[in-house]
């Protein structure tokens, strides 16, 4: 072999090869094409090895011989910020990282590449940690999709918020439901497992996650979700028409989502009259 198999060798021809021009003054190499000589199916590989290039002045002995950004105090620094904040984004850690290694020179780049470097099991313990805390809540989609999957299987075992005291009382009992809509109904006569999910609801629209009602309450999440739109489609054809009576819908404000259930997306959207933020629906007759 005319040039030895090394890691500098290889380092040296990616960078070599990527500087060769045609007449138009395009490269001759892609950036994919180039870093499968470093043994990788990214093309990042190719340009960490040309933005080392740049760094070292364009000097190859520099390239060859410096000492690497990203050694063991680095990669020890970016696990140690991980465990403390097991959330923080690239730059966060960039910053920190720098700081509490007393250096300026550490990009982006550089702490993904450690960040390759670090055993995920190291960290469980701290995600864990941020999870009980209610620091690391699922986006809508993913507590949608999962209650759709859940609510999919026939055979799946119901999960709900019981009373001890009565829990026996049936949520779906329409005498309870319409008791909600009474004037002046005696709140002694409302079963306590309802009165506890009206709190549950009122708690949800002030703004508390389902993540941390579910700790509350001693359910899952999706739990919680699942019971509160069930209590809401239960309310819905007693106060309808009052909803249709006082919508005008001449502005309405439109949020949407997409959620993949099962492996199939689905479009999801809501709409709200801009005047009264009340719902309005595909069935509305009188506004169609």
């Amino acid at each position: 072999d005319w040039l030895p198999d090394t890691t500098y060798n290889r380092k040296v021809s990616v960078v070599f090869l990527r500087l060769l021009r045609d007449d138009s003054g395009k490269p001759h190499f892609t950036l994919q094409q180039l870093a499968c000589i470093v043994g990788s199916k990214s093309r990042q590989a190719a340009s960490q090895h040309m933005e080392d290039f740049r760094d070292c002045g364009k000097d190859f002995k520099n390239l060859v011989t410096r000492q690497r950004k990203v050694d063991e105090d680095v990669v020890f620094a970016v696990k140690e910020e991980l465990i403390t904040d097991p959330l923080a984004d690239i730059a966060q850690l960039r910053e920190r990282v720098n700081n509490r290694l007393k250096r300026s020179d550490l990009s982006n780049a550089n702490i993904k590449a450690a960040l390759e470097r670090i055993d995920a099991n190291s960290l469980r313990v701290a995600v864990k940690r941020e999870i009980k805390k209610g620091n690391a809540n699922y986006k809508e989609e993913v507590l949608l999709s999962q209650m759709l999957f859940e609510l999919s299987d026939l055979k799946a075992k119901r999960a709900g918020i019981v009373d001890k005291q009565e829990s026996n009382q049936n949520l779906s009992d329409p005498t309870a439901i319409k008791a909600l809509v009474t004037p002046n109904f005696p709140l002694e006569d409302i079963p306590s497992k309802l009165k506890l999910l009206i709190f549950c609801l009122s708690l949800y629209y002030w703004g508390v996650p389902l993540s941390r009602l579910g700790q509350w309450f001693s359910c899952h999440k999706t739990t919680i979700l699942r019971n509160l739109i069930g209590l809401s489609l239960s309310l819905w054809p007693m106060i309808g028409k009052w909803i249709i009576d006082n919508t005008k819908a001449t502005v309405v404000y439109i949020d949407e989502k997409w959620l993949k259930i099962r492996g199939k997306w689905h479009y999801w959207f809501v709409v709200l009259d801009k005047e009264t933020s009340l719902p309005i629906l595909s069935n509305f007759q009188k506004i169609l």
